[in-house]
C-alpha cells in the first residue's frame, strides 16, 4: 500500500481527528526528540499548542497501512504560496523517507481547486543552518536552496537569533529532482 494524506480538518463540526490523536502525535514527537528542532520558535511547547496552531494550518496526516508516519502542514499564506513544514515520526523506514518527502509535496503542489486551478505553485521552507539534516531532507526531496537570511529564525531555547536556509519547492523542482 501506498501513503496516504489525510486532511485534519472539520467536517459537520467534527474533526477527521481528534484533539487527543493529534495530542498523542505531538507526544510522539516530543519522545522522538524533535519538538525542540520542529518548534525551534518556542511558539508550540505543548500538545495543546500543537492542536492550536494545526487549527489554524492546512493540516495532513501522512499515513500508510493505516499506521501515522509524519504530520505535514502549511502556514503563512500568501497569493498561491506558503511554508511548509514537517514532523517524520521514527515508524518511517528509512529506505522511504525521501519518498514520503516527495509524496507529501508533490499531493500538495498538485491539489486543485474546484474551477481546476492548483491551490499552490509554491512551498517555502525556512530551516535554521544548524539543523543540517531537515536541510539536505528537503533537498532531496524535490526543493531548491534559494538563499539564506541572516538571523532569520530566533531560537527561543538559547534565546539568540541565528541564519535559516530557505528552500523552495515548485511542481517543476519536483519534476526535476525525479528525473
Amino acid at each position: 500500500m501506498s501513503f496516504e494524506m489525510i486532511p485534519y480538518v472539520e467536517r459537520n463540526g467534527v474533526r477527521t481527528f481528534s484533539d487527543n490523536y493529534m495530542k498523542d502525535l505531538y507526544e510522539r514527537c516530543v519522545d522522538e526528540g524533535h519538538a525542540e528542532t520542529v518548534f525551534y520558535e518556542g511558539t508550540v511547547r505543548t500538545a495543546d499548542d500543537f492542536v492550536t496552531a494545526l487549527k489554524k494550518s492546512i493540516c495532513w496526516v501522512v499515513a500508510k497501512d493505516d499506521v501515522a508516519l509524519a504530520v505535514v502542514w502549511l502556514t503563512r499564506h500568501e497569493g498561491r504560496f506558503a511554508r511548509f513544514h514537517f514532523i517524520i515520526f521514527e515508524d518511517c523506514l528509512r529506505k522511504e523517507i525521501r519518498k514520503l518527502g516527495r509524496f507529501a509535496l508533490n499531493s500538495i503542489l498538485h491539489m486543485t481547486t474546484r474551477s481546476g486551478e492548483f491551490c499552490y505553485d509554491l512551498l517555502l521552507g525556512y530551516i535554521p543552518v544548524r539543523n543540517k539534516g531537515a536541510i539536505n531532507y528537503v533537498l532531496k526531496s524535490g526543493a531548491h536552496f534559494v538563499g539564506e537570511i541572516p538571523n532569520g529564525a530566533w531560537i527561543a531555547r538559547e534565546g539568540t537569533s541565528e541564519p535559516v536556509m530557505v528552500v523552495s519547492v515548485t511542481r517543476e523542482s519536483l519534476y526535476e529532482n525525479l528525473h
